[in-house]
C-alpha cells in the first residue's frame, strides 16, 4: 500500500510527514509509470517542509518526463518564493534553458515574484534578445522596452512581446513553422504540413493572444479542439485534415476566413456565433445537406463544390453572398437563389443539370460555369447582362442560341458539343474567347465571325471542318 501515493496521503498522520515525504520521493525517483510519478510528486508538493529545494530543482532541470518538470516548477514558485536560489535559477533556466515551456514558466515566476532584480532580468533579457535576432529591425518594437524603469512592474504588454519573441524563435527554429510578428507580437502561425494531431502540440499556443491568422492545413487532425483561448482570430485553415465534426469555434467572433475543405465532415452544424465570416470552405467533405448557414448574414464567399448535394436550399439569408461554388455534387435543378441578387460568380460545372433556369434575380453575374452538364439547350439568359464569362463545355447542346443579351460577355467555351452551326452571336461584340471545339462544325468562313470585332482567339480545334475552313483559320488565327 505504501506505493499508492493516495494511501500515502490518506494515512499521513499515522505515516508521519517525514517518513511520508520519504516515500512519495522514492515513488516519484523510482517508479517507471509517469502518472504515479506525477501524482507522487503534486502530493509532495502539498505536505513540503520547504526543505527540499535542491530535489525539486534536480527534478525540474533534469527530469526526463516534461510534466514533471513544470510540477515542480509550480511547487518551488508556491513554496520558495522568498528562497534566495531561486532567482537565480529562473534566470539560468531563461538564459540557458532550450525547454520553452520551462522559458514561459521562468517569466511568468520571475513576474509573479516581481521586484527590481526579477524585472531586470526580464527587460534585460528582452532586450538583448531584440538586438540579437533583429538587428536592423529594432525601431519596430515599442520604445518602453527600452525606456523601461524597473522600479515599476512590468507591463502586460512589455510581457507578451517577451514571451511572443521566444516562442516565434522556437517555431521558426525547432518545429519550422513560417511566423509573421507585428509589434513584437505573434499575428500569423502557418504549421502546414507538421502532422500534428491535436493543437495542444503546439506549445505556447494559449499565449497567442493576438493571433489572427492560424493555418493547420495538411496536418492530422481529427477535431477542432483547443481553440477557445484564440478568439482574435480572422482566418482559420483547418483543410486538408481527418475533422469529423465543425464544433468548438464558439469564441471565434471575428472570424472572417474559415477553411475546412478536405476533412470528413457530414453535417454543416455549429457556426452561428460567427456572423463576421466571409469566406467559408467546405468543399470535398461527405455533405448531403446545405444547411445550418442563416446566421452567416456576412458571408460573401461560398464553396461546397465535392460534396454529395442534391437539392439547393436554406441559401436566402445569405444575401451578401457573391461567389457560389456548388460544382461537382449531384444536382439536378437549379433553385434556391432568388434572394442572392448579389452573386458575381457561379459554379454549377460536373453536376446533373438538364436545363438552364432559376437565374432571373441574379443579374449581376460576371462569372457563369456550367460545364460537364446535360444540359441541350442555352436559354433563360436574358437577365445575365453584365455576364462576362460562360463555360457550357461538355453539355449537349446542338445549337447556338440564347445569347443575344449577353453584351458584355468577353469569353465563352462550348467545346464538347453537337453544334452544327457558326450562328446566333451577333450580339457579343466583346467577346475575346471563344472556345467551340470538338463540335459537329463543318464549315467556318471569316464573314462569320464579322461581327465579333474584339475577338483574339477562336478555337474550333478537333471539329469536322473541310479543307477550306481549315486554310481560312489557320490563315486567320494562326493555331489549328
Amino acid at each position: 500500500m505504501l506505493s499508492n501515493p493516495d494511501y500515502i496521503k490518506e494515512n499521513l498522520k499515522q505515516i508521519g510527514t517525514k517518513e511520508g515525504l520519504a516515500l512519495l520521493r522514492e515513488l516519484i525517483d523510482g517508479s517507471n509509470d509517469p502518472k504515479i510519478r506525477k501524482k507522487s510528486l503534486k502530493i509532495y508538493g502539498t505536505i513540503d517542509n520547504c526543505k527540499n529545494f535542491k530535489f525539486l530543482e534536480q527534478l525540474f532541470l533534469s527530469d526526463e518526463d516534461p510534466h514533471i518538470k513544470l510540477v515542480a516548477g509550480n511547487i518551488l514558485r508556491d513554496k520558495y518564493s522568498d528562497y534566495k536560489k531561486l532567482i537565480p535559477l529562473l534566470e539560468y533556466t531563461l538564459k540557458k534553458i532550450i525547454n520553452i515551456d520551462q522559458k514561459i514558466y521562468a517569466i511568468h515566476t520571475l513576474n509573479s515574484i516581481d521586484n527590481f532584480k526579477t524585472r531586470r532580468i526580464i527587460i534585460e533579457y528582452l532586450k538583448d534578445f531584440i538586438k540579437k535576432r533583429f538587428k536592423d529591425k529594432v525601431k519596430q518594437f515599442p520604445e518602453e522596452i527600452f525606456s523601461y524603469n524597473c522600479n515599476n512592474a512590468i507591463p502586460d504588454n512589455i510581457l507578451e512581446i517577451c514571451i511572443n519573441l521566444i516562442l516565434s524563435d522556437y517555431y521558426k527554429n525547432e518545429c519550422g513553422f513560417l511566423v509573421t510578428i507585428r509589434k513584437g507580437k505573434i499575428i500569423s502561425l502557418n504549421c502546414e504540413s507538421s502532422n500534428i494531431k491535436n493543437l495542444k502540440e503546439i506549445k505556447g499556443l494559449s499565449n497567442l493572444c493576438n493571433l489572427e491568422h492560424l493555418v493547420m492545413q495538411r496536418n492530422s487532425l481529427t477535431s477542432c479542439l483547443n481553440l477557445h483561448l484564440l478568439n482574435n482570430l480572422k482566418t482559420l485553415d483547418l483543410s486538408n485534415n481527418k475533422i469529423e465534426k465543425i464544433e468548438n469555434l464558439n469564441n471565434l467572433g471575428d472570424l472572417e476566413v474559415l477553411g475546412l475543405s478536405n476533412n470528413k465532415i457530414r453535417i454543416i452544424e455549429n457556426l452561428e456565433s460567427l456572423n463576421k465570416l466571409k469566406k467559408l470552405s467546405l468543399n470535398n467533405n461527405l455533405i448531403k445537406e446545405i444547411d445550418n448557414l442563416n446566421s452567416l448574414v456576412s458571408l460573401e464567399d461560398l464553396n461546397l463544390s465535392h460534396n454529395l448535394i442534391k437539392i439547393i436550399r436554406n441559401l436566402e439569408a445569405l444575401v451578401n453572398l457573391k461567389r457560389l461554388n456548388l460544382s461537382f455534387n449531384h444536382i439536378e435543378k437549379i433553385r434556391g437563389l432568388v434572394e442572392l441578387n448579389n452573386l458575381f460568380w457561379l459554379y454549377f460545372n460536373d453536376n446533373r443539370l438538364s436545363q438552364i433556369e432559376g437565374l432571373e434575380m441574379c443579374d449581376k453575374l460576371k462569372g457563369l460555369y456550367l460545364s460537364n452538364n446535360c444540359i441541350v439547350k442555352i436559354e433563360f439568359l436574358d437577365n445575365l447582362t453584365n455576364l462576362k464569362k460562360l463555360e457550357l463545355s461538355n453539355n449537349r447542346i446542338k445549337k447556338l442560341e440564347g445569347l443575344d443579351t449577353l453584351g458584355e460577355l468577353q469569353e465563352l467555351y462550348l467545346d464538347g458539343n453537337n453544334i452544327e452551326e457558326l450562328e446566333g452571336f451577333d450580339g457579343l461584340k466583346n467577346l475575346i474567347i471563344f472556345h467551340i471545339g470538338r463540335n459537329n462544325l463543318s464549315k467556318f468562313r471569316n464573314e462569320s465571325i464579322r461581327s465579333l470585332t474584339n475577338l483574339n482567339f477562336l478555337f474550333l480545334n478537333e471539329n469536322p471542318l473541310d479543307k477550306k475552313s481549315w486554310d481560312q483559320y489557320k490563315k486567320r488565327f494562326r493555331f489549328p
